[in-house]
């Protein structure tokens, strides 16, 4: 029984950590997606 729980324990928390990775990988993105959108912005008005 105690190894059953002990799996279930480790699964719950690889989903958990798994889940956080993702998270916090599609904030970078965004920051980064905003940063280039930004200085192509620049860019755009340097040239004009």
């Amino acid at each position: 029984m105690k190894d059953i729980l002990d799996i279930i324990v480790i699964i719950a928390f690889v989903i958990i950590v798994f889940g956080f990775i993702r998270g916090f990988n599609k904030q970078q993105i965004a920051k980064h997606t905003k940063k280039l959108e930004e200085i192509e912005k620049r860019e755009k008005e340097k040239n004009e």
